[in-house]
């Protein structure tokens, strides 16, 4: 997080946050059971960032659709009166300037000779990213009627088949995103490969509706995310293709099993190996290596979340649409499937 906004009161307030955020954080890399738990629930809150999607969810696990007070005005509908919202960071440009002793500060500490001299830019001036807490209410702490409800919430297509939904995302992924191969892998227990080099996603022809299904949501978080990022490990790509297909069987009311579960949590275990030992090696001496590690895995998991975040914010508006397009064929022909 860059810097925060506020007076001294609004900083006690913003410091808070931070170290509930972190411990959230650090909870998670404590017991990788928990991602799972989070990336569900963030599957309906994609368009916030990783740390304000775990700040909504410890304050309200219930959530479904939250707004700012204003956002919901703007819309038509207000929130009740005495209802407590949600605190979060929300990121504003901020005015900086060098007064004529060289001194940096804040536009809104300016005198108005010193606003004036700004304007003119007879003194150096920029803008830096801040943080300020701000306040969203879920859509039940609002005046919405229930039958407005899903026009808003945009809810998932759990009414389709499997088979269905597999077909239609295939077809998502052919156009838009790289090949299908169907084809017999190295071995019964790999369903599905994907090979950055060709931009191919395989699939095993041995695998049942569900299955295929499942293996098509995870390599298509491998097609969208790894095509061109051959600086990430193995193990960090494997636990962003789980999370990424974590969200997306949420969002179309599709059971998370609990081997998918437990292996989300048996990678991002292994990522943890691997920044702790990066992390022993490059602790600054005088540091607590304790802290150090834990606050390196800390930063690897919500950078390595965001990733996610945004290649599920990029792709589900239109694999949604795919899957929902009644023009679509329900039996869409397997590419290159043994016979």
């Amino acid at each position: 997080m860059t810097m925060k906004l506020g007076s001294k009161k609004g900083d006690e307030k913003f410091n808070a946050l931070h170290e509930q955020l972190e411990s959230i954080a650090d909870s998670y890399v404590a017991d990788p059971k928990k991602i799972a738990e989070y990336l569900q629930f963030a599957s309906r809150f994609y368009l916030y960032s990783p740390a304000n999607t775990m700040l909504i969810h410890r304050q309200n696990p219930h959530a479904t659709f939250v707004a700012s007070f204003q956002a919901w005005r703007s819309q038509g509908h207000s929130v009740r009166r005495g209802e407590t919202g949600m605190k979060i960071f929300v990121p504003v440009n901020g005015t900086f300037f060098k007064d004529a002793s060289g001194i940096v500060k804040q536009l809104s500490q300016a005198t108005e000779e010193e606003r004036k001299l700004v304007k003119e830019n007879k003194l150096e001036s920029w803008q830096r990213l801040l943080f300020k807490i701000g306040t969203v209410f879920d859509i039940v702490q609002t005046n919405v009627p229930y039958t407005e409800y899903p026009k808003i919430l945009t809810p998932g297509v759990s009414s389709y088949e499997h088979a269905t939904i597999a077909e239609r995302l295939a077809i998502y992924i052919q156009e838009n995103v790289c090949d299908i191969k169907t084809e017999r892998t190295e071995g019964a227990t790999i369903f599905g490969s994907f090979t950055p080099k060709d931009n191919i996603i395989h699939i095993s022809p041995a695998l049942e509706d569900t299955a295929r299904l499942s293996t098509l949501a995870h390599e298509l978080g491998h097609a969208v995310m790894h095509n061109a990022q051959p600086e990430l490990s193995p193990v960090e790509m494997e636990f962003q293709a789980d999370a990424f297909s974590i969200m997306l069987h949420q969002e179309l009311g599709l059971e998370v099993s609990e081997d998918t579960k437990g292996h989300l949590a048996h990678v991002f275990n292994e990522m943890k190996k691997e920044v702790e030992s990066e992390a022993i090696k490059n602790a600054p001496a005088e540091s607590d290596k304790k802290n150090y590690v834990l606050s390196s895995q800390r930063r690897a998991m919500i950078s390595s979340l965001k990733d996610v975040h945004i290649a599920y914010s990029e792709h589900l508006p239109s694999i949604l649409k795919t899957i929902k397009d009644p023009s679509k064929p329900k039996d869409f022909e397997r590419t290159d499937q043994e016979k």
